[in-house]
């Protein structure tokens, strides 16, 4: 299993930081392998609420909602992806002041035993790159209200502390 936390410092309150957040249907803004994102059924918000998240290559992923903590927590379980068995991440905004710092807790379960194995030093290095380089463009969106319109990796990324 792989376990990774990531975190980001955010010049925002709060308040503001969840807002963004919680619209589940916007991560496409700040995700840069997502291509669109949208929520199915009658829930967009809160336990139950599942998003569908498309990528490049026809690759669709399907995020359930499995705790909500309105204004400072959510939890979702992902399906659909390509190698993984099951995935969960919880994000968590902890107020410092006038700043929020946003928190990933993402652990994954890749399919088919000893070649996942194998696998998992690579995925783990993939991971760790794409969710500093998100959180850098979520600030961005947060701190300047627009998207960041070109390469995620061309951000600076964010402290990891407030």
């Amino acid at each position: 299993m792989i376990k990774l936390s990531t975190s980001a410092c955010i010049e925002a309150s709060t308040d503001t930081v969840w807002a963004l957040l919680a619209n589940l249907e916007n991560i496409h803004a700040w995700v840069e392998p997502i291509i669109s994102s949208h929520c199915t059924g009658e829930k967009s918000r809160g336990i139950g609420a599942t998003r569908v998240c498309n990528l490049s290559g026809g690759i669709s992923v399907t995020e359930e909602w499995t705790a909500w903590d309105e204004g400072r927590s959510f939890e979702y379980i992902a399906s659909g992806m390509p190698l993984v068995k099951r995935a969960t991440n919880r994000w968590v905004l902890h107020p410092h002041g006038n700043q929020t710092l946003v928190v990933s807790h993402a652990e994954i379960t890749l399919k088919g035993g000893a070649l996942a194995k194998l696998l998992e030093p690579a995925m783990r290095r993939a991971i760790k790159t794409m969710g500093p380089r998100s959180l850098a463009a979520f600030k961005y969106l947060v701190e300047h209200g627009v998207p960041y319109q070109g390469k995620h990796n061309e951000l600076a990324l964010a402290p990891v502390a407030c």
